[in-house]
């Protein structure tokens, strides 16, 4: 073992001086490269351009003007390179608009980064009618977990709930629903008929539109059907068997149906997730995680480009068509929507959206913060232009996953209130309470 050892020491030491370099000795009167990268070799300078040439003669003129008929060359160089310097400061000028106008744009690409901590927001967090406070990723098994506990007081209305709920293929959904009313109808029709009041599991149909339906179980055990073992053709399988009695109650079964075909999915409620900020120039800035995005990380990168490529579209004129495309490519990205309104004072209010709220929802947020909740505001985009459908998505008006809003209030209103001698609207915007919350951004 202590061969081995002094073996790998020695392998240990070998590998880092050969990563030391070639050394030197202290005799030698040239220095050596310290470490094992070669010395880059020395460019050549360049040859002046005729236009740093002339430039430099007319230096040269100034200092030592020279005899009088040597003047007239001497002005002709010098206005030569003073048109140069005028163009090239003009070509810096406009490196420098672009420059500015590229962080600009860049600056409104939200980004997920991979620092959680670096987030403003961290995770979308919904309520629960239990009252508590979850994230995205926690909401489906604790949904599951309060249908099922539900299923003890009103067994038939939550085992709807959970086929609406727990599953995501709406069409999947609609048929597994139309064949349960099916099975129901049958009873309501020939309710003395044994045949009708049983469901062999192993049926085809079953199998393939029922049993993948997460509550759809429930819901027969809630309308009365019991799973039993019985003959079926030489064998024994399993079956949802309804009493005899429980199939001559029709207006039972007919009740049951309506609650089954009227069910709806619960939405938990989004969190707001209200914030106040002090004004900044970072007001643009965004880091967004994950949950905002229907796409996964390596898509988001291929987004923002896509989103860069946008603003460069935008300065071309679009058919209704392109916008219509641009509008759905949008919707299927992005699942919820940050908006920071900015008011005339620099003060940030922040909320979190799904990114098929209408703008109405976000006028409402607004309203429900400022002191003034009557008064008539304006809602406007990053590009200047007035928000006026209510009804239009905000993913549609390109608020998705991220934007800043600009609020005013309605000039036509603010002349009335003028005329009418009521005094200037006050300078603070938001509630009290509101501004409790204010924070750096």
């Amino acid at each position: 073992m202590k061969k081995i050892g002094e073996f790998f020491e020695k392998k240990r030491m070998d590998h880092k001086f050969k990563n030391a370099g070639t050394g030197a000795k202290l005799t030698d009167s040239k220095q050596q490269p310290s470490t094992s990268h070669e010395a880059r070799p020395v460019t050549p300078r360049a040859t002046p351009s005729s236009s740093s040439q002339m430039a430099g003669q007319a230096a040269l003129s100034r200092l030592d003007p020279g005899p009088a008929t040597s003047r007239p060359a001497s002005a002709s160089i010098k206005a030569q390179a003073k048109a140069e310097l005028a163009q090239e400061q003009e070509q810096a000028a406009s490196s420098a608009d672009d420059m500015a106008y590229s962080r600009r744009t860049s600056s409104t690409v939200p980004k997920c980064g991979d620092n959680q901590s670096r987030l403003l927001v961290s995770s979308v967090h919904f309520w629960c009618r239990c009252s508590r406070r979850l994230k995205r990723a926690e909401l489906e098994s604790h949904l599951q977990e309060c249908l099922l506990m539900q299923l003890a007081e009103d067994p038939p209305s939550a085992a709807a709930t959970m086929v609406y709920t727990l599953n995501k293929d709406k069409e999947k959904v609609k048929v597994g629903v139309d064949t349960i009313c099916k099975y129901l109808d049958n009873v309501c029709l020939h309710p003395t008929e044994e045949k009708y009041h049983k469901i062999r599991a192993s049926n085809k149909a079953f199998q393939e539109r029922v049993s993948p339906l997460v509550g759809a179980e429930e819901f027969l055990q809630a309308a009365g059907f019991e799973r039993r073992i019985l003959p079926h053709e030489e064998s024994e399988t399993d079956f949802f068997v309804l009493g005899e009695e429980l199939a001559k109650d029709t207006d039972r079964l007919f009740a049951l149906k309506e609650v089954l075909k009227s069910g709806a999915p619960f939405r938990p409620t989004l969190d707001r997730d209200m914030r106040v900020y002090h004004p900044s120039r970072r007001a643009a800035h965004f880091e967004l995680p994950d949950d905002f995005y229907s796409l996964k990380p390596e898509e988001i990168k291929r987004e923002q480009q896509a989103r860069t490529e946008a603003v460069e579209r935008s300065m071309m004129l679009r058919t209704k068509a392109m916008r219509e495309a641009d509008t759905q490519k949008a919707l299927r990205w992005y699942r919820y929507a940050l908006i920071r309104v900015r008011f005339p004072d620099g003060i940030l209010l922040q909320g979190t959206f799904h990114a098929r709220d209408e703008l109405g929802t976000l006028k409402e947020f607004i309203r429900s913060q400022l002191c003034n909740s009557w008064q008539p505001f304006i809602l406007t985009d990053p590009g200047n232009t007035k928000l006026t459908n209510d009804d239009a998505m905000l993913a549609a008006l390109n608020l998705a996953p991220a934007a800043v809003v600009n609020f005013s209030w309605d000039a036509a209103v603010m002349s009335d209130i003028a005329a009418a001698g009521q005094g200037a609207m006050r300078t603070t915007y938001l509630k009290p309470e509101a501004m409790r919350q204010l924070q750096p951004l």
